[in-house]
């Protein structure tokens, strides 16, 4: 198969990672870049020259979330595969619309979850599959950042520009959320802070803080289960400061009577290295390809993600 040639619009922290991924890769190449500003004064000829598929085959969309759901659904409607990082857009309403342009397209829709493919993530998926640590009862989850990551979070807020991805990584292990209840500051400082408790389905409760004023750069995940507790700790670039990056687990050991001990004996494993955006890469490669459906990044893990994220917007009270 020739490669598949991409265009990238815009760019990102994570976007960098993509295009290092791309031209490492036989199987794809960039032929075509253009900035945000560039983007921002496209006319309706300039994307019938670009969403041109003699021409192009994927774009990769690192915009601004306000233009990115319009970019991605000129793409699909033209047959040409997206690539989009969270959250796609600004609201669910673009989610859905993309959802809809999908099913009207020969192309595929893929959404940057890129905390998925860590392979702290992917071995603490594993770990919790096939060791008997029971049922997920809590999770604690922090992602703290020292000032806003980008135009997204500081025009739109922390949660939407950064707190996103955590909120897609819980829905990895929880599934859907029912219920939400969510606190911020008052005024401006409302947009760099904000505190949500969630509810799944089966009565499992997750805790996030995501934050612009974590001046020790902090991304954790406790995941605390009937048998036993799987925590993740920092993560590789993408965004510089988050390491190291560490699973760190360890099962319920009863006393003689039956009774859990204290403090079990851990397991910390430490990563060195991250590929996400190699992985990322290969799995649509091998969809466009027909040969494998979408793992992770869909439509509907965009749909979950930013569903929540403006509920947690619409529940938030505000601590006068």
């Amino acid at each position: 198969m020739k490669a598949l040639r991409f265009a990238i619009l815009g760019k990102s922290h994570l976007a960098v990672e993509r295009l290092q991924a791309i031209e490492e890769n036989e199987n794809a190449r960039i032929v075509r870049s253009f900035s945000a500003a560039q983007v921002a004064r496209f006319k309706a000829d300039d994307w019938a020259g670009l969403l041109n598929r003699k021409h192009i085959d994927a774009v990769v969309i690192a915009l601004p979330a306000d233009s990115a759901a319009d970019a991605a659904r000129r793409a699909l409607l033209a047959g040409i595969h997206v690539l989009s990082e969270l959250p796609g857009g600004l609201t669910v309403e673009d989610i859905i619309n993309l959802r809809e342009a999908e099913t009207k397209s020969d192309a595929v829709l893929k959404f940057g979850c890129s905390l998925r493919y860590h392979e702290s993530v992917r071995a603490a998926e594993d770990l919790v599959r096939k060791e008997p640590y029971g049922r997920l009862l809590t999770a604690r989850a922090v992602y703290g950042h020292a000032g806003f990551p980008g135009p997204d979070a500081r025009q739109h807020g922390i949660l939407l520009g950064h707190g996103i991805h955590m909120l897609d990584l819980l829905h990895v292990f929880f599934g859907p959320f029912e219920s939400v209840k969510a606190m911020a500051p008052e005024g401006p400082d409302g947009q760099a802070n904000l505190f949500a408790i969630l509810k799944s389905g089966n009565g499992a409760i997750a805790q996030l803080h995501t934050s612009a004023t974590s001046w020790r750069q902090t991304f954790r995940l406790e995941l605390g289960y009937e048998q036993g507790y799987v925590w993740l700790d920092g993560h590789l670039p993408g965004l510089a400061a988050y390491g190291p990056e560490m699973l760190i687990h360890a099962q319920l050991l009863p006393d003689a009577t039956g009774a859990p001990q204290p403090n079990p004996e851990e397991t910390v494993i430490e990563y060195r290295h991250v590929a996400f955006a190699a992985h990322e890469l290969e799995e649509f490669l091998a969809a466009v390809r027909g040969e494998t459906p979408l793992r992770h990044g869909t439509s509907r893990h965009a749909f979950d993600a930013m569903n929540i994220a403006q509920r947690i917007c619409a529940a938030t009270e505000t601590w006068a």
